[in-house]
């Protein structure tokens, strides 16, 4: 089990110069019927990782295009795909993706996750196939909770794995529901830490008066379950 983590949120500055440049995102490229899912602001430390749990809204649809866009481009992000065939939605993918960030900057950076859902219509199913050797597990479910924080509080989040599931694997995220990407300056005013307890981990996030009410700054935790 990774050890209980810290991070250190900077404080924002909104400018309009730093918008995300280009405009148009690609989740939705070639899906005929596509909800666009825009995630939060999600901040990558320096030189370090950042994972993030978005989801389609409505439990009705599922993941069928992912993009993202950050605020340098030595921030590189990824997603966690699941083992099947064909590769498509619905098999590759779920209702959530798991984005993975890394960045090699020098100073903390901020990326947004983007999902193009596609609305289900039910039936079908995941095919298998026959092997001789032994097939692997059942992918692992992904559990999150997000808790807003505002200046001067104290919020907790937790999220647990099922009774018949094993915990083996969490994550905490800082992020901020904003349009613009915003800035990262280097005095931190949001402190996160996480612990696991059993099956449940808990997050614990407190912020200092100097956090700017219109930074909608959240923290999410989540857990990874072996079924």
């Amino acid at each position: 089990m990774r050890p209980a983590l810290t991070a250190f949120v900077a404080a924002l500055a909104f400018a309009a110069a730093l918008a995300p440049a280009g405009g148009a995102t690609n989740e939705c490229h070639g899906i005929q019927s596509c909800i666009r899912v825009p995630g939060p602001w999600v901040v990558v430390p320096a030189r370090g990782t950042a994972t993030y749990l978005l989801s389609c809204p409505g439990g009705r649809s599922v993941v069928g295009g992912l993009d993202a866009q950050a605020s340098s481009r030595a921030v590189r992000v990824g997603f966690e795909g699941r083992l099947g065939a064909p590769v498509q939605p619905g098999v590759t993918t779920t209702r959530y993706a798991l984005f993975h960030a890394v960045s090699t900057a020098k100073t903390a950076q901020v990326f947004q996750p983007l999902l193009g859902c596609i609305p289900t219509q039910g039936g079908g199913g995941r095919s298998t196939v026959s092997v001789r050797v032994t097939p692997v597990g059942p992918a692992l479910e992904l559990r999150a909770r997000i808790v807003v924080i505002g200046p001067g509080q104290i919020r907790s989040a937790r999220v647990s794995c099922r009774p018949d599931e094993q915990l083996v694997g969490s994550w905490q995220a800082i992020a901020f529901r904003v349009k613009q990407a915003p800035s990262v300056p280097g005095n931190a005013l949001v402190h996160v830490t996480h612990i696991v307890r059993g099956k449940q981990v808990v997050a614990t996030a407190a912020a200092t008066d100097g956090l700017s009410i219109d930074a909608h700054a959240i923290v999410q935790v989540g857990a990874e379950c072996a079924p």
